[in-house]
């Protein structure tokens, strides 16, 4: 090769080797003001969430009605006429017949105190589990909205890598076309598998972008237009990682066990409820009758409830009052065992990922660092191919993307482990910007 080519071609591919080795967290930076980061992404999705604004509704419903239970039923007004005679010379006076009078009168139902107190409860214990449920969808908006923000920064950081590729991809085109014209080593297969390269890489950035432009589409579900701002190339910094124990521990105060706990005091407070039911209640009616042509009457009634056949009514209700407890009991046991077992998994992925990161950072990413430098040195020498620079190129992307991969899991476990609450992190708090 003449050496002037042989020169260009190195300065060519000198150019693009920064470019390959651009760690993609320093792509082109968005304007600091405007790029969305993770914990902004996390606190948009919750600020105007109609599905938190439904539950909050219903807890309020709750106690309302929670309220409203443990009053007495309203009285009740009846009227009428009594004894109207139909038929014979008396038939449809209201005067002629003694007993014939109009009826007003006022009844009044006597739930026992024990069971308003228990409904009321009832009410009550439904606002805990509303509450419950509240905080867990808190937590879960701000999970799947990270993990969303996730899944866009890892798409919007392919595509600069897939662009940085394209562009050594075009370098090389240009290195074997300008070697071509030398008539030297470079043939004309070489140039066209070249250009078939750098086709290829175009193709690449082509899905980037439609899989960058999906990735907004899921994280605008949760954060509207804001999903359509530049995205941070920065992860935030993760604190350290608590041991397994503390993480178990903290578990146990999770949501989801907050409200499985909720739904088996409502259990409870419903088999009591159904407990009193073979109490009886009691009504009272006081009426008052008038009869145009007589005296005028009072009447006064006593009616209590005769709870006496229970075979098939009080003693079924409670048994099945007795069963929604027991299976409200089982719920915890099995939603501890799905949080204890989620956490025992991330837990261990985020400190092995801790470790391969470190691994790519340490060593594998210098090693292709090294590999590039010394296949240039060697280019430019004369001592190597210039295919043996390409490789190694080639190879320091497919290391950045698989740290890519790395981060990517890792972020994912630190969402899953916050959603858990291993950092005992408010969910109404900004956390790491």
């Amino acid at each position: 090769m003449i050496p002037v080519f042989r020169r260009a071609a190195a300065r060519l591919l000198s150019g693009a080797l920064p470019l390959a080795l651009l760690p993609f967290t320093l792509g082109a930076q968005p304007a600091a003001d405007v790029a969305l980061k993770l914990p902004e992404a996390a606190n948009l999705a919750v600020s105007a969430q109609p599905l938190l604004q439904g539950l909050e509704a219903q807890t309020r419903a709750a106690r309302e009605t929670a309220v409203a239970a443990r009053q007495l039923p309203d009285p009740q007004l009846f009227t009428g006429i009594a004894d109207l005679p139909v038929n014979t010379d008396d038939a449809y006076s209201l005067t002629r017949d003694g007993d014939t009078q109009i009826v007003v009168g006022l009844m009044q139902e006597f739930p026992r105190a024990q069971k308003r107190r228990l409904r009321g409860e009832l009410s009550e214990r439904e606002a805990a589990r509303l509450d419950a449920e509240h905080d867990l969808a808190r937590r879960a908006i701000r999970r799947d909205a990270s993990l969303a923000w996730l899944e866009l920064w890892r798409y919007d950081q392919l595509l600069s890598l897939a662009r940085a590729s394209l562009r050594e991809a075009e370098a090389q085109t240009q290195a074997v076309e300008i070697a071509l014209k030398t008539g030297t080593t470079a043939t004309q297969a070489e140039f066209l598998a070249a250009r078939q390269e750098a086709d290829r890489r175009r193709d690449e950035v082509a899905a980037a972008e439609q899989s960058v432009a999906h990735a907004r589409n899921a994280l605008s579900r949760w954060i509207g237009e804001a999903a359509w701002r530049p995205v941070s190339p920065q992860l935030p910094e993760t604190p350290t990682l608590p041991s397994l124990a503390a993480t178990l521990d903290r578990v146990r105060a999770h949501p989801q066990l907050a409200g499985a706990s909720a739904q088996v005091a409502a259990a409870q407070t419903g088999a009591a409820l159904a407990q009193a039911a073979f109490k009886p209640d009691w009504r009272v009616e006081l009426g008052y009758g008038y009869r145009p042509a007589f005296s005028e009457m009072l009447m006064l009634q006593v009616g209590v409830d005769l709870p006496v056949f229970t075979r098939n009514r009080q003693d079924r209700g409670l048994a099945a009052a007795l069963a929604q407890r027991d299976a409200a009991e089982f719920a915890v046991e099995d939603a501890s065992r799905q949080l204890v077992a989620e956490a025992r998994l991330n837990h261990h992925d985020y400190e092995r990922l801790t470790i391969r990161l470190q691994d790519y950072e340490q060593t594998l990413l210098p090693q292709s660092r090294n590999r590039i430098t010394a296949a240039l040195a060697g280019w430019r020498s004369g001592r190597n191919a210039l295919r043996e620079v390409l490789d190694a190129r080639r190879a320091a992307l497919e290391i950045q993307m698989a740290r890519l991969d790395l981060q990517h899991d890792l972020a994912r476990r630190f969402v899953q482990l916050t959603y858990l609450g291993a950092f005992e992190i408010d969910a109404g708090e900004n956390t790491h910007e």
